[in-house]
């Protein structure tokens, strides 16, 4: 009783102090020839750090009112065509602005207008979330796939493995397009790599439009880099090491002069991953019998790369713009583990033991350029846009495999080649009607050619000899060629968009040492449709639906691809097609006095579901294989929101909880070793059950220019047909303060500060269970230092929302 009155009381007192004493300011917005200017969005901002205390939006007559506490602050307007307006103003009683002009003639906005959060790091769109990796002191000195677990609705599990919504079917994108940033095969090492301080900021999109690819049935993560704006010679240097053992540096820099703007990011990384995996099996054999092992593992994960990304852009006119960018990135990676094995007989009587090495030494580099070129006519937001990128990227990994033990004593090595060309080509138009009529068109073509050679060698007596069930050499071609249509307009306070995709996929896999070859082809139509409506309050409800695509990657559906631990395997699936998801959305963006809350709730349908199939082999490993599998349906709610009770405390959190259904069942035949007969095995996948994850982030501004942030994370357990996870949660810690006139910050963060970050999961078929707990890191210690030169946080913020908009006004992804 005493707990829940507590409570009660800490509730009320927040409730009470978020409209304690506010007063209100209001104004009207119009352009040059006295028109209102609806969905221009203004922001009262803290002098000296820039943190958005309170914001607001303008009405269809232009009109905005925005609760606020009396005191000295920076009033800063923003339209959606670019225009700005900053000035600053002391509030001590309800006051009005008057009518401020901004320097434009017509707006067009048709997909909604930004509602801003209350802080610079996350803003809620209508059509997006952003989240302002730049201004996230738990990012400083991380990777990028550290930095995305802090990110709403992103999860990444133990492996590295990045999902939205818990869903692990997303498409990650660099700049709006694919890229050979995020690896061939393994992102979750390509994103290892890549140091979170060459990004800006990063776009969720869960229910995307037709202008969007429509690959990825969870949605799209799109990661932009960071890319200057300022006039003359500016950027920022940091170096950042930590415990287990990280290091390195990155610089952004920027050079802007008359037409020409010269820009790159450059970043080193090297780090060190300690990991510990252990595991009971028990397998059954033709007979029924069953046979025990456990596994106890441990592996040292070295990341050492370098990334650099050098651009120009060129201002022809003041209608024309030309962009050129490249990038390399080069990693040379190192894995070393060492598994020890104890197994058993029916009745736990010990049979035998070994222990199983690895060193696996892995290179990866990657090359791409980039061209763009933009056109804008005379009408505000009445544009054309070409782009093309290609690119290359190479992957090898030499691995010697060493087990010793009681009844083995073998030596192999294996040896991993992947090869990747890319072209891409798209074009956008889009042409503003009316007052808030806009129409779009596009066309792109992806071109894209992965090789791969993947072998195993044994050591015998007379040398090393070829493995060839497990050896493969495949050649993976997929083209697809796009084009879409969207039109919307607003009547009122009600707006709608509406578009059609067609996609034409034809991928041919060509099984290059099998001399066999598996064509695919098929047109596919992938509609969308938004439906938005503006309330009194300012309040905006939108439902959307659209229509996605999961095609299987190379790796599923090559052969073989893996072999470091020979008692479980992964293989590829030939005949693997395509699943399609249909998806809903309703959506609700509410302001009420400090505390922003952006509601979801969704539904999803999906179609030959893919799923992840295990089985054993005659030698009693287990594989697991990609299969078509009858349907999956999910559903369930998003809450977003963010609330500052006072000037120094800023609250935001996410949670997300969530349904699944899944329908089918596959047939699989194998042969018995010891009689010869057919057996046949019929596994369900029909099931169902719910889940949640939550994160909840708190920062503080304190005196002397120092500030913490702290955040909590939880993923609840979620179980399917053959697997059963359990729930984990980690809190991280970050602290840094200002120096040199706010020119430079150091932090100083851990992650992970109980050291929980890891995950047990039981698994199950006809013929085995596993349970098994794995830990890809320990908890870390970093120290991250940064300098700007040439420019304050003032200019820093001014670039970040530059950038933003020019990204926002752009065509296709």
């Amino acid at each position: 009783m005493f707990t829940k009155s507590i409570y009660t009381f800490i509730i009320s007192f927040l409730a009470i102090q978020s409209i304690a004493q506010n007063v209100n300011l209001t104004g009207k917005v119009t352009d040059n020839a006295n028109a209102p200017l609806e969905y221009v969005t203004v922001s009262i901002q803290e002098p000296g750090t820039y943190a958005e205390l309170f914001a607001g939006i303008t009405d269809s007559t232009g009109v905005f009112s925005i609760e606020v506490t009396p005191g000295d602050y920076i009033l800063y307007l923003e339209s959606f065509g670019g225009s700005k307006y900053e000035q600053p103003i002391s509030i001590t009683q309800t006051m009005s602005v008057g009518n401020i002009k901004l320097g434009e003639n017509s707006v067009v906005a048709l997909e909604g207008a930004n509602i801003v959060g209350t802080n610079q790091t996350y803003k809620m769109e209508l059509d997006k979330k952003v989240y302002d990796l730049s201004q996230d002191a738990l990012a400083k000195g991380a990777s990028m796939s550290d930095a995305l677990q802090n990110v709403p609705s992103v999860q990444v599990d133990g492996e590295g493995n990045v999902s939205l919504r818990g869903n692990e079917n997303v498409r990650i994108l660099i700049d709006g397009k694919p890229s050979s940033m995020v690896g061939i095969s393994d992102p979750a090492t390509a994103l290892q790599n890549l140091p979170a301080d060459a990004v800006q900021r990063i776009e969720i999109v869960t229910n995307p439009s037709a202008r969007y690819e429509a690959e990825g049935t969870a949605g799209i993560i799109n990661i932009i880099l960071k890319k200057g704006k300022l006039q003359g010679m500016n950027g920022s240097v940091s170096v950042f090491g930590g415990i287990p053992e990280t290091a390195g540096a990155s610089a952004t820099i920027n050079y802007r002069t008359g037409k020409w703007n010269l820009f790159t990011t450059l970043g080193y990384r090297y780090q060190e991953r300690e990991g510990e995996n252990k595991s009971n099996t028990t397998r059954f054999d033709s007979n029924g019998t069953a046979r025990y092992e456990n596994m106890i593992g441990e592996s040292n994960r070295i990341n050492n790369g370098y990334n650099i990304n050098l651009g120009t852009e060129y201002y022809l006119d003041d209608r024309n713009t030309f962009t050129v960018s490249g990038n390399y990135r080069d990693g040379k990676n190192e894995n070393i583990s060492s598994i020890a094995y104890n197994m058993f007989d029916s009745n736990f009587s010990p049979t035998g033991n070994s222990i199983r090495t690895e060193n696996e030494e892995e290179d990866d580099y990657s090359g791409e350029i980039n061209f763009n070129f933009k056109h804008e006519f005379n009408e505000p937001g009445h544009e054309f846009t070409v782009d093309a990128r290609a690119s290359y990227s190479k992957e090898t990994e030499d691995a010697f495999l060493r087990e010793i033990g009681d009844a083995v004593n073998s030596t192999e090595r294996s040896f991993s080649y992947e090869r990747q060309r890319r072209v891409l080509i798209s074009a956008d138009y889009i042409y503003p009607f009316g007052e808030k009529g806009r129409f779009e068109l596009g066309a792109r073509g992806e071109m894209e050619g992965t090789l791969t050679n993947f072998s195993v060698d044994s050591l015998g007596t007379e040398g090393w000899i070829s493995k060839p069930d497990f050896s493969n050499n495949t050649d993976y071609l997929q083209n697809v060629y796009a084009a879409y249509a969207q039109y919307g307009n607003a009547f009122g306070k009600f707006s709608f968009f509406a578009g059609l995709r067609m996609e034409n996929s034809d991928i041919t896999v060509n099984s290059i040492l099998n001399q066999s070859k598996t064509k695919k082809n098929y047109v596919d139509f992938f509609p969308s449709l938004f439906l938005n409506y503006q309330f009194e309050s300012e309040d905006q409800l939108q439902l959307s639906y659209s229509r996605r695509i999961r095609r299987p990657r190379g790796w599923d559906l090559i052969p073989f691809t893996s072999y470091s631990n020979n008692r479980i395997i992964f293989m590829g699936n030939p005949d693997l097609d395509p699943q399609y998801t249909d998806s809903y959305e309703l959506s609700y963006i509410t302001k009420i006095g400090k505390l922003m809350l952006t509601p979801n709730v969704y539904y999803s349908n999906t179609t030959d579901n893919i799923q992840r199939y295990q089985s054993t082999l005659d030698d009693m490993s287990l594989v697991t294989r990609p299969v078509n599998v009858g349907t999956e349906q999910r559903y369930g709610g998003d809450l977003t929101f963010t609330y500052r009770p006072w000037k120094w405390w800023n609250i935001m959190g996410n949670v997300n909880v969530f349904g699944y259904k899944t329908d089918g069942e596959i047939t699989d035949t194998r042969t018995n070793p010891d009689t010869g007969e057919t057996i046949t095995r019929i596994t369900s996948f029909d099931g169902e059950g719910t889940s949640w994850f939550g994160r909840l982030s708190s920062t503080f501004t304190l005196p002397a220019s120092f500030s913490a942030q702290i955040a909590g994370n939880y993923r609840g357990g979620q179980k399917t047909a053959q697997m059963d996870r359990k729930a984990n949660y980690s809190v991280d810690l970050s602290l840094s303060k200002d120096l040199f006139n706010d020119r430079a910050t150091i932090t100083f963060n851990v992650r992970d500060v109980f050291d929980t970050r890891g995950f047990e999961v039981d698994s199950w078929g006809e013929d085995f269970v596993v349970s098994s707990e794995n830990r890809w890191g320990v908890r870390t210690f970093n120290l991250n230092f940064t300098y700007r030169f040439n420019q304050s946080k003032r200019d820093q913020r001014r670039q970040d929302r530059q950038g933003g908009m020019e990204d926002e006004m752009g065509g296709e992804m």
